[in-house]
């Protein structure tokens, strides 16, 4: 509010400080201008023409290379587009390798399991094969030692008999009688 009562004031005040004023003339002189003005203005015109065509410039490698990158995205486009059914069977390659190596790993396994079940049935058929082997090896020790037994049985009782026979014949030595072999003659008389 103070303000709005001391602007018709401050313009009254600024009104009277113009009518106060002298007419003068200020007049200014403009030097001459001497060679190095001329040749700083040439150079001035010249860094913008410089400027001026170093935007052209700009603006025409700008617009190279964004038709270089235009073409290097339909040569992409295109190679992409050739390489889509490459890419899709060298899936498929990867995918029937990968079902390979999967089913020649279960047949490993399993030939594995097999040649395992083999050796463990192998193992138990030497097993039982080998005490078979023990028990047969012992019935011929025991068959052994029977016949042993039985031969020097024998052959003691028939030493008994020659000795026995030798000293019936050493004390009773004429009432032997000799035997002998019949010869042919002996049978056809005989007979």
């Amino acid at each position: 509010m103070a303000f709005a009562l001391a602007l018709p004031r401050l313009v009254a005040w600024s009104l009277l400080q113009v009518s106060s004023l002298p007419d003068t003339i200020v007049t200014r002189t403009i030097p001459d201008r001497g060679v190095l003005e001329w040749t700083s203005g040439l150079l001035q015109i010249l860094v913008l023409l410089l400027a001026v065509g170093a935007l052209v410039t700009l603006i025409l490698l700008l617009r190279a290379v964004r038709d270089g990158v235009l073409k290097l995205n339909g040569t992409l486009d295109r190679l992409a587009a050739d390489t889509r059914p490459m890419l899709a069977d060298a899936s498929a390659i990867v995918r029937d390798a990968r079902d390979t190596v999967a089913t020649v790993k279960r047949d490993v396994a399993a030939v594995t399991d097999a040649a395992a079940a083999v050796g463990d049935t192998i193992l138990d058929a030497a097993a039982v094969t080998a005490r078979r082997v023990d028990e047969v090896n012992a019935v011929l020790d025991v068959v052994q030692d029977e016949l042993e037994e039985t031969a020097i049985t024998a052959i003691a009782a028939v030493r008994g008999v020659r000795l026995g026979a030798h000293e019936l014949v050493a004390r009773f030595p004429g009432k032997g009688r000799k035997r002998r072999r019949p010869t042919t003659t002996d049978r056809d008389d005989e007979g």
